[in-house]
């Protein structure tokens, strides 16, 4: 669920229509403005918003502004609003991200920001930032975002906070960097001149100089406490008594003066400004809806009240929204609860009714909460509850369901069962099968029509049989799922979810058409709910099985069509929108096309980054490595896998991601001659050639297959590579029957080739029938860089099928892809003389490593032999191994080769 965008929030103050002029402050700020930050620091009364409001409104720049109360706690909430605020004057400016904060599992606030900053970076205008009203807040990582945000602030951006007491922001190191304005209270206290202004013109008494004078002492130059002796004093013959009796603390002074204020009015207005003190922002018929049987209308009243300068802040230009000075309601709320204490749960209940009528819901439920009407608000929550799940905002469903007292969510077993669902997605997993336990041990005390208990139920199972998914257990997840459908009516809004169950057990049960039948079934069971972002996901699944199948072009079409899912009216497209760009790039840059593919991957890696999502964000970076070594970009390749791989730490991953992420371990480390990190992993993998296969881990024994060929390849001696291809060989002959048993095409050809090259390093005579198979295979879909990516080895048996005429339009053309890579060049990656380069197919050893090492210092065959400790004629032999690896001539070469793949 979106965030509810408060327009008022948003809105520039108007300054008052009588307002004393304060230049000297305002060329304080002007000044400012080459600084990073103002700050207006001074308790309450002080004027600091109707200080900004008056200098924007005559800086010369534009000005977005934000009124920060206690909900903006939230990072969510905060950066959203911010979002909002800047798009007031630049509205183009954080579509993406404001969308990105409405995914089940927002990216991290510097994630967002980095984006946002980026984003204004682009804005060529200065212009002003207010964060007004900051005290209101109490919340780590706002204040972290914001210090982010200074930071990181450019140039033609200002920020101006407003606050009664100082931020938790490091302000001693700004005001050390210069980067710091400040306006505290002795700036904001009015002078004599000023009081005098402030006291005759604008609130109209006739007071003498030495009445001024005394009340401007007494005050300390306190603007609100100017304007409520003013208004006590409105009608008093007697001034000067009452300005002599003016004493005590301003604590004492502000509750003696508000208690005169509200004494001076009719009893209808101290019930309208009471009954309304609980509400954050008022409008008229707001206003109405909680105060009953009003002597005028909720908006006559409000309007009455802005002329009188009763403490009310006018939100807009037209009349609308208003809000009280914070201190003044305070005060409100405070006699409120003295006088009808048990009033006030009404009024907020009055209140949730109103906003529920016009579908505002974190509003409703907010004052739903604050009536303590527990069996209220727990109804209120459940009716919404179905609307909150299908538009995925199960962050804030989780946290209200935290709230509610356990008594009144056991007679409610759809609550439990919200519960479980939000828990799936933000923890703590473990504890998911205790609340839909609890769901069903609610039922008997429901009094829940039959055919409900059973929808509720296909709920539990659905839950259920994701929970099996997410450890594995595919007979479970089967089971559930299977009941689940049973248990569902037709057209119910979570039999797309099952089906995305189902997609993922027939996927570990190796049945590609079942699978894909599943995932397809979840597409038009989200778009008949009008929940169209919710078909992207199972339409990228359909797309995965198509290219598991071989067919390529439909895979694209499929992507295609989850971009269209993924893009609102407008154009305007959240961050789900990554996945289904990640998926089609990383069919282009199998069908060879680099430049589509490179648009496609960056643009949905960006998007995958703003979402979040572990999963998803993994397996967008497993592409984006495919993509950098088929560039031979190998150091960027690397910092992917690194950043790819912490990720994976961190949270549990989907299997078929794991496996990808596996794939490009496994030739970034050959790539980086790092044999003995590949041997580690296949230690610590659990992989053997005879342990069981893995459907839902996708056959991942084939990354075990390819460091068996490079043990081979890198054996130091021929008993050890005739061991190592024989595994490999026995492995493979084990997989491909498995592969096409599933109709996994693509992992076929994986396979095929595998056998290949293992057959050409084992010269068996086997090599070209394997390729044979695997070209006919790959050649009605297209696949390219399965054959490029497999470098000079697979050239060579290309090289041999193409001399015998093997399927020659499709061989010739894997040949010329060969032929590009090798002119392929320029800064961002390395151009080399032979195909593939960039890939070390047969890595360096412990020892040539040492040795090139030895040689890059300058030093001879001796004095390398003598560090060492090695004869002569064994360095020469340990560099013709080096120079055959390289594919160089000559030392000199053998060096800058080294050098240009990060070996030294």
């Amino acid at each position: 669920m979106s965030i509810q965008i408060l327009a008022t929030k948003l809105y520039v103050p108007r300054p008052p229509p009588k307002v004393v002029l304060r230049p000297h402050l305002i060329e304080l700020l002007n000044n400012g403005l080459h600084r990073k930050l103002t700050l207006i620091s001074a308790p309450a009364g002080f004027g600091k918003t109707t200080l900004v409001s008056e200098w924007v409104s005559g800086c010369g720049r534009p000005v977005a502004w934000l009124s920060l109360d206690a909900r903006d706690n939230d990072p969510i909430s905060f950066l959203s609003y911010l979002i909002a605020a800047l798009q007031t004057i630049f509205p183009k400016i954080g579509g993406q991200s404001l969308v990105a904060l409405q995914a089940p599992q927002p990216p991290s606030i510097e994630s967002i920001l980095t984006t946002l900053l980026n984003e204004i970076t682009s804005v060529e205008d200065r212009f002003v930032l207010v964060f007004d009203d900051y005290y209101l807040l109490d919340s780590k990582p706002v204040d972290e975002a914001t210090n982010f945000l200074i930071e990181h602030l450019p140039a033609h951006m200002h920020l101006v906070i407003a606050s009664r007491e100082d931020p938790s922001l490091p302000l001693a190191r700004l005001r050390v960097r210069n980067q710091l304005t400040e306006l505290r209270a002795g700036d904001l206290r009015f002078t004599p001149a000023e009081a005098s202004e402030f006291l005759n013109r604008v609130m109209g008494l006739n007071l003498s100089i030495e009445n001024i004078q005394a009340l401007e002492t007494r005050t300390e130059g306190w603007i609100a406490g100017l304007q409520l002796a003013a208004l006590s004093m409105q009608g008093r013959t007697d001034a000067s008594s009452f300005i002599q009796s003016f004493t005590g603390s301003n604590r004492f002074v502000l509750d003696y003066l508000l208690e005169e204020v509200l004494q001076k009015q009719s009893e209808s207005i101290q019930r309208f400004l009471m009954n309304t003190s609980i509400l954050e922002r008022l409008s008229g018929p707001l206003c109405d809806a909680v105060n009953p049987n009003p002597c005028a209308s909720g908006q006559s009243t409000l309007e009455n009240l802005e002329r009188a300068n009763l403490f009310l802040v006018a939100l807009d230009n037209e009349r609308r929204w208003y809000r009280y000075h914070h201190l003044f309601a305070e005060l409100l709320r405070h006699r409120l609860e003295q006088t009808s204490p048990t009033l006030v749960s009404k009024l907020h209940l009055q209140a949730s009714i109103w906003f529920e009528n016009e579908n505002l819901i974190e509003e409703a439920v907010s004052h739903a909460f604050a009536s303590l009407d527990w069996d209220y608000t727990a109804d209120l929550i459940q009716r919404f509850a179905q609307r909150v799940h299908g538009q995925t905002n199960l962050v804030i469903l989780g946290r209200w369901l935290e709230t509610l007292p356990e008594p009144v969510m056991k007679v409610r077993p759809w609550l439990y069962v919200y519960q479980a669902l939000a828990w799936h997605w933000i923890g703590p997993r473990e504890r998911i099968e205790e609340r839909l336990l609890l769901a069903e041990q609610a039922l008997p005390k429901s009094n829940m029509l039959e055919a409900e208990a059973t929808r509720l139920a296909g709920y539990i199972s659905t839950i259920r049989a994701h929970y099996a998914l997410t450890f594995g257990d595919i007979p479970r997840v089967l089971a559930m799922a299977k009941a689940a459908m049973q248990q569902l009516p037709e057209g119910d809004y979570m039999r797309r979810w099952t089906a995305m169950a189902l997609g993922g057990a027939y996927w570990g049960e190796g049945n590609v058409i079942a699978t894909q039948q599943a995932f397809q079934a979840a597409i038009p069971m989200a778009l008949d709910h009008n929940f169209p972002l919710l078909a992207v996901s199972p339409a990228c699944y359909v797309g995965m099985q198509l290219v598991k199948q071989g067919k390529l072009g439909e895979a694209i079409r499929v992507y295609h069509e989850g971009i269209e899912y993924a893009t609102l009216d407008g154009g305007q497209q959240p961050p789900i929108a990554g996945f289904p760009k990640v998926k089609l790039g990383d069919v282009l840059r199998e069908k060879n096309d680099l430049a589509g593919a490179e648009h496609w991957l960056l643009q949905g890696l960006e998007q995958c980054l703003q979402l979040g999502h572990p999963d998803l964000l993994v397996d967008a970076y497993a592409m984006l490595i495919r993509f950098q070594l088929a560039q031979n970009n190998w150091r960027d390749a690397d910092a992917s896998f690194q950043r790819a791989e912490e990720l994976a730490r961190k949270m549990p991953t989907d299997p078929f991601v794991c496996c990808e992420l596996d794939d490009c371990r496994v030739r970034l480390k050959l790539v980086q001659s790092r044999l003995d990190d590949l041997n580690r992993w296949a230690e610590s993998s659990g992989l053997t050639v005879d342990s069981e296969l893995s459907y839902h881990y996708d056959l991942h024994h084939i990354n075990l297959a390819r460091v068996l060929l490079a043990r081979a390849r890198n054996a130091s001696s021929s008993a050890d590579k005739t061991d190592n291809l024989s595994q490999a060989s026995t492995l493979l002959a084990r997989l491909l029957p498995a592969a096409q048993k599933a109709g996994w095409v693509y992992e076929a050809i994986k396979i095929l080739i595998l056998q290949a090259l293992v057959s050409a390093e084992s010269k068996d005579g086997k090599a070209i029938d394997s390729l044979r198979s695997a070209l006919e295979l790959a050649e009605t879909g297209g696949f390219i860089r399965i054959f490029v990516d497999e470098g000079p080895p697979m050239a060579r048996l290309l090289s041999e099928a193409a001399a015998r005429r093997m399927m020659p339009d499709y061989v010739g053309k894997l040949l010329a892809a060969f032929e590009a890579d090798t002119h392929r060049g320029g800064e961002k990656h390395a151009a080399f003389t032979n195909p593939s380069a960039g890939v070390l197919i047969e890595p360096l050893s412990q020892r040539e490593l040492e040795i090139l090492r030895l040689m890059a210092q300058g030093l001879s065959n001796r004095e390398i032999g003598q560090r060492a400790f090695l004869a002569l004629d064994t360095i020469k032999g340990h560099n013709s191994r080096i120079f055959g690896k390289l594919q160089v001539q000559r030392r000199t070469e053998a060096i800058a080769r080294a050098r240009e793949l990060g070996l030294l």
